[in-house]
């Protein structure tokens, strides 16, 4: 616990610390996550599973890519410690944000959906701040009760509520009086024991939650695509896709590989932008 609390004071130490110490430290780490080969059977093993057509150097060019993402990943969001809504206004660019006012007028809830693409925290925070109505962020806990804390407070700071992905549905369907949009990043991988879905994403047998597309049907309202394109070093730019505003229509895994389609066209445009670094395929299908 001690290391835990030495480690975040650290962390707060480098978010108010001046701009061009946190450009040294991203490139410090840049350099010593190279050099260790940070999860690089893992990064690779991703990438030839997904990119079977692509040559050993192309992959290993990605994995390169992916590395210098991933440090600017770490101090962005290190600096969540210490920002504010005015930091976010001139970070991002919104595209089509008149979707998400559009959907509101109907006096319905939102479900917006995104996968571990650009940076997702920023995303989700930046969106926090798109409207006056009430953001319900969906959260797989941490391990960490420390950790968990911190990163629910960090997540919340613009307002928004977090619920875990088993109290979801129970706490989400409760009457409510205002139309709220309700956040799922939602490429994780479920446990073992929680698997009830397959569906063929980068060219993988892939288990996928169903929660989104399970309560768009409940709500019976819009659930939308939030795409996180990378433009530069801090800087992003999001479009809203609508997948479907009559989910009720659909069977059952239909737009939640709507959404691995939308998801995956991005990554085959740009994979470096995607958390190659993660354990999607750890669980086989028997």
């Amino acid at each position: 616990m001690l290391m835990n609390y030495i480690a975040y004071f650290y962390l707060k130490l480098l978010a108010y610390s001046p701009s061009i110490f946190l450009t040294f430290k991203k490139y410090s780490f840049r350099f010593f996550i190279k050099v260790i080969n940070y999860r690089g059977s893992i990064i690779l093993n991703n990438l030839r599973n997904s990119f079977p057509k692509k040559t050993n150097s192309e992959l290993l060019k990605i994995k390169n890519e992916f590395y210098n993402h991933l440090s600017d990943l770490v101090t962005e969001n290190i600096q969540l410690l210490n920002t504010s809504k005015l930091f976010f206004k001139n970070k991002f660019i919104f595209k089509n944000k008149e979707l998400i006012h559009s959907c509101f007028k109907n006096k319905k809830d939102i479900i917006i959906v995104l996968g571990h693409y650009g940076n997702w925290e920023w995303g989700l925070l930046a969106s926090n701040i798109l409207s006056e109505y009430e953001m319900i962020g969906v959260y797989k806990p941490l391990n960490s009760r420390f950790w968990d804390k911190k990163v629910k407070k960090i997540r919340s700071q613009f307002g928004a509520s977090l619920i875990s992905m088993k109290e979801a549905a129970r706490k989400i369907l409760k009457k409510h009086d205002k139309p709220r949009i309700i956040a799922l990043i939602n490429d994780q991988t479920p446990a073992k024991e929680e698997i009830n879905y397959w569906s063929i994403f980068l060219n993988q047998k892939t288990p996928v939650f169903l929660g989104a597309e399970k309560l768009s049907k409940k709500l019976n309202c819009p659930i939308i695509f939030s795409k996180i394109n990378k433009l530069n070093n801090e800087k992003y730019e999001v479009e809203f896709e609508l997948i479907t505003n009559t989910p009720q229509e659909f069977k059952e895994g239909e737009i939640t590989n709507l959404f691995l389609n939308k998801l995956e066209n991005q990554i085959i445009s740009k994979p470096e932008y995607w958390l190659w670094s993660h354990r999607r395929w750890k669980h086989n299908q028997k």
